[in-house]
């Protein structure tokens, strides 16, 4: 097949999950199909980029926007009821230029990265859109978490996101998400027939050797410009780890993502290392005993569990997170609601280590088993083959 990706941003560096997820979705197309991408961007990127992509799939074509073509859309999505965000990345110039590589390639089949670039999918060739997250739940969470007029913003945004998401089985011929509690808040009758897709984990994180010497205790990490995250690494920093600090007072935990928000980047202290980016997570996995994702708002599979597990860190989150990962409490993760439990749960580990390992070890079978990219590949190029056999 000939598969034309639709992306709103360069899948590369791995610096965040849609990234992530998108990177490796193609790469497993890329096996037996040619993939072509159309990437939306409005920042700076390196030819590392574009070289790395190039090496599997057959073209790239990047469409370039800046602030004022943004603010355009969003006055534009204002009027005609669109979600924000949809606005943001949808651009006349670029909509020609989506149709004009279109008719260049003759692609049998497109694949959309989110409901914000479904505008790029106005033609009349077979199409998938993969959710990835409900993001209208994400909206109404960023929106119990703020103050007034964002509060405001963010519930608009979920009210025309609810409205986009069932919309687009009108659109498109598949639709895929990542795990079911997002399929469960895409309000549509025909609701069951959204497929899920999870994601999975490079062979590279169950190959890393680990260090035997442990420069950190506790690691959390994730793009650090990403409002869950932040909230999380917050919650984590200064509610959790004074608790741990007052039964380990040497414990020491290190924040590591990319782009840091400036409150990010104020929890550092002597026993707090936030890190910015780095160039492979595997290194501070490796230099960790433990891992802990205490997410409070968000939706969606949490792809640095799967990695951290899949490195034989014993893992702690929340029960939101967990709802998305589907690991059994006590046996593959562990799970706290309350600082105080995240505590107990991190004392736990940092002190019993045969606890540790043996959460450790299930975690790990666990991501084995259930999260494996070439297999969510495979399935994928078969989502994509019966989009084009509806259409003939």
């Amino acid at each position: 097949m000939k598969i034309l990706v639709v992306l709103s941003r360069i899948p590369y560096p791995l610096d965040k999950g849609d990234k992530l997820r998108a990177f490796y979705q193609i790469k497993e197309l890329s096996k037996n199909n040619e993939v072509y991408l159309f990437c939306l961007n409005n920042s700076a990127f390196q030819n590392k980029s574009i070289d790395i992509l190039s090496s599997f799939v057959k073209d790239i074509y990047v469409a370039e926007f800046n602030k004022f073509d943004g603010l355009v859309g969003i006055i534009t999505s204002f009027f005609d009821g669109t979600p924000f965000q949809t606005g943001y990345y949808s651009h006349s110039r670029n909509l020609r230029a989506f149709k004009n590589y279109c008719n260049k390639i003759q692609p049998d089949v497109i694949f959309n990265q989110f409901v914000r670039t479904a505008k790029y999918s106005l033609v009349d060739i077979p199409k998938v859109l993969d959710y990835q997250d409900a993001l209208s739940a994400n909206m109404e969470g960023r929106a119990s978490k703020s103050k007034f007029i964002t509060r405001f913003l963010f519930n608009i945004e979920a009210k025309r996101l609810r409205k986009y998401e069932a919309k687009m089985f009108d659109v498109f011929d598949k639709l895929t998400i990542i795990v079911n509690a997002d399929k469960k808040e895409i309000r549509h009758p025909k609701q069951d027939e959204i497929i899920v897709l999870p994601n999975g984990v490079d062979n590279s994180y169950f190959e890393y050797k680990s260090p035997q010497e442990k420069e950190f205790d506790i690691i959390f990490s994730g793009g650090m410009s990403y409002a869950p995250n932040i909230v999380a690494a917050n919650y984590l920093a200064k509610e959790i780890m004074p608790l741990v600090l007052r039964e380990l007072p040497k414990a020491k935990l290190v924040i590591a993502g990319a782009n840091p928000a400036s409150s990010v980047k104020n929890l550092a202290s002597d026993r707090v290392k936030v890190t910015g980016w780095v160039d492979d997570m595997k290194e501070y996995y490796g230099k960790s005993k433990i891992f802990i994702a205490p997410m409070q708002i968000g939706t969606g599979l949490q792809n640095k569990l799967l990695e951290a597990m899949a490195m034989n860190l014993p893992c702690i989150t929340s029960p939101l997170a967990n709802q998305a990962l589907g690991a059994s409490p006590n046996e593959n993760i562990l799970i706290a609601t309350t600082p105080q439990e995240n505590a107990n749960q991190i004392i736990s580990l940092l002190t019993n280590k045969e606890k540790a390992n043996s959460i450790a070890e299930k975690g790990n079978q666990f991501v084995k088993q259930n999260y494996r990219w070439e297999t969510y590949g495979n399935l994928l190029e078969n989502i994509l083959k019966e989009a084009t056999n509806k259409i003939l």
